[in-house]
């Protein structure tokens, strides 16, 4: 019970950093740049967190590592609304704009989070892993 509550209050937290996120950088032209921020943050968090703190500090305390990675940080991400983002610029003629935002997306995305991967610490063999 302890996971499905901490993942809830990861997930509220995610949430709430997504929406600020998108108030400070509003969509200004056709581009949207505020998801793709958040898309590229997240999976550089994400990176980290599994090898930093949901190995070293929380290896003990799933129910916190889950609330960080999938609650948190999985309801910051948005790749749904890239999807949708992506189609609406299809939608709209834009179909060099919408090819290019996904390239974007998920190259960046995977490239934050190997950097996340990379710069976290990697745990010693005598501490936990999961």
């Amino acid at each position: 019970m302890k996971v499905y509550i901490a993942i809830g209050c990861g997930g509220s937290v995610g949430a709430l950093l997504r929406y600020l996120i998108g108030v400070i950088m509003p969509q200004t032209g056709t581009f949207p740049f505020g998801t793709l921020c958040v898309n590229i943050i997240g999976c550089f968090a994400m990176g980290y967190l599994t090898n930093f703190v949901k190995r070293r500090f929380f290896a003990d305390n799933p129910a916190l590592a889950k609330g960080l990675t999938t609650g948190m940080v999985g309801a910051f991400t948005t790749f749904s609304t890239v999807s949708l983002e992506t189609a609406l610029l299809i939608q709209d003629d834009l179909l060099h704009i919408g090819l290019l935002y996904l390239a974007c997306s998920t190259t960046g995305g995977l490239g934050a989070l190997l950097l996340g991967l990379r710069l976290s610490p990697v745990p010693s063999h005598k501490e936990h892993t999961i």
